[in-house]
């Protein structure tokens, strides 16, 4: 299930005018990380289509190198050094792209640790302390606001990790083919 998905359910056993009330805060929060991921992936795509021009680049640089040492050279060492060429603009390529990725999910880690400050947050801890208590069941051993913000909770070996990184990694998850695309 999504973290969007989670954070969309009506829990069962709430009081219908509390889970009403609460609406407009979802809403809120959903729209603004709907918009946050947006924008990172906007950014994230612009960083990409500059490492990969560069990297395509580079790689046509060495390419014509080893072109042009292939004239001067015999064909077996030219057929090596095309092979060497293409395998370093793969390597920039591929790093190219780690590097993107990576941004991507510190940048995510740091914009949903932003919401910590948001005044709807302590309404966002009371929903999922909820769902938390919701899955556990009532017994559940639940701490608010450990450690990078959210809610982690226990119960009889079970525990749920609603912390505000595991749920940013669970929307990355969730839009990974749409990171994905930023290497197409």
């Amino acid at each position: 299930m999504t973290a969007t998905a989670l954070v969309s359910q009506t829990p069962t056993s709430a009081d219908p005018s509390v889970v009403e009330s609460l609406q407009p805060v979802r809403r809120a929060l959903l729209d603004d990380a709907a918009a946050a991921a947006a924008s990172l992936i906007d950014e994230a795509r612009t960083v990409a289509d500059r490492l990969v021009t560069d990297a395509e680049q580079q790689a046509a640089r060495e390419i014509d190198t080893a072109r042009q040492r292939g004239e001067r050279s015999a064909r077996a060492q030219v057929e090596r050094d095309l092979a060497r060429a293409l395998a370093t603009a793969r390597s920039v390529v591929l790093e190219a792209q780690r590097r993107v990725h990576d941004e991507v999910i510190r940048a995510a880690h740091e914009a949903v640790i932003d919401i910590r400050a948001d005044p709807r947050y302590p309404a966002l801890l009371d929903h999922l302390e909820s769902e938390a208590r919701e899955q556990l069941g009532r017994g559940a051993i639940i701490e608010r606001d450990p450690n990078g913000g959210g809610v982690v909770g226990a119960a009889d070996g079970r525990g749920v990790d609603y912390t505000l990184p595991a749920l940013a990694d669970r929307a990355l998850a969730v839009h990974a083919d749409e990171v994905a695309q930023l290497w197409s």
